[in-house]
């Protein structure tokens, strides 16, 4: 298991121009399975536009209920395994799946990333004629759980681990760059190419999105990623609201958190917790104490069920 997520943390940080890249996916996903092949869970195919979704399906005895997790923007369903079976010991029902944009989805299926996540959802739920269900979404995931809730009746309470941009037009400057994507799209290009050009992470970071997407330029990137704002649907989000933050996340800034639960005014409850370094998880997705935020989970839920 250990030498799968090496491979991993290899095709992570391999461009997409790259051919090692599908390599090193196919001898990630063979060990990892390997590993894990004597552990009580169900590999499923869900179909999807003529595609399909990759699922893992872990069946308590009696749950008490059921959780359905993906990730975010480039994560493997994989990387949320130890996740899913801590869950499922709690006693529940447990679909682990991976959408458009994401793991074999993308490289298997080619099925690109979508702002609109409730047909994903919606393709899961009908394969297992699931209802009253809490949706947990990870990183990014965090925006397409609340997405797909206010979409998806389906989905009785959504937890956003971690908490996203609220408004990608909100602010001030937000506004000015889509003006500028918007009218001088070479002109963006360029600025975006020239910074990828100096900067390591920035050249990774873009690289990814666009590789998720579909896409082949900044520009289209950019015009996507504008609707990846709950700003933007917020009236439509009636469900019980979790929303988990890191103090110190290096990806999301904390106001984030706050302008989630100063939005969210339609929602049925909203509830959230940053997490410090005094539980050693202030980074993003809680990364250094993981199970202290899955135990938060489980408790909301309880309350909440």
């Amino acid at each position: 298991l250990e030498a799968a997520f090496f491979f991993r943390a290899a095709e992570f940080f391999t461009l997409p121009s790259d051919p090692d890249k599908d390599e090193l996916y196919d001898r990630f996903s063979a060990r990892f399975y390997a590993a894990v092949a004597d552990v009580d869970f169900e590999r499923v195919s869900i179909p999807y536009q003529g595609a399909y979704l990759p699922a893992l399906h872990f069946m308590p005895e009696d749950p008490q209920g059921v959780i359905i997790i993906h990730g975010g923007l480039d994560s493997f369903m994989e990387e949320f395994y130890s996740m899913a079976r801590y869950l499922a010991s709690a006693g529940y029902e447990i679909v682990l799946f991976e959408g458009p944009g994401q793991g074999a989805a993308l490289r298997k299926q080619n099925l690109y990333m979508t702002y609109e996540w409730e047909n994903p959802v919606g393709a899961v739920l009908d394969h297992f004629a699931l209802s009253g269900v809490t949706l947990i979404g990870i990183s990014l995931g965090g925006f397409l759980a609340l997405r797909a809730a206010a979409f998806e009746p389906r989905v009785a309470r959504a937890v956003a681990y971690d908490a996203y941009i609220y408004d990608h037009r909100g602010g001030t400057i937000q506004k000015l760059l889509f003006k500028l994507i918007r009218r001088k799209p070479s002109l963006y290009n360029r600025l975006v190419l020239s910074l990828m050009g100096r900067d390591v992470t920035s050249n990774h970071i873009v690289n990814q999105w666009m590789y998720v997407c579909g896409v082949d330029t900044p520009f289209e990137w950019a015009l996507q990623l504008q609707r990846y704002s709950v700003a933007e649907i917020v009236k439509f989000i009636k469900q019980d609201v979790l929303l988990l933050a890191g103090k110190d996340d290096h990806l999301i800034p904390i106001k984030e958190y706050y302008n989630h639960l100063m939005g969210l005014i339609y929602a049925n409850s909203v509830s959230g917790r940053i997490f410090s370094a005094d539980a050693q998880a202030q980074n993003h997705c809680q990364v250094g104490n993981i199970q202290l935020a899955l135990d938060f989970i489980l408790g909301w839920i309880k309350s909440k069920s």
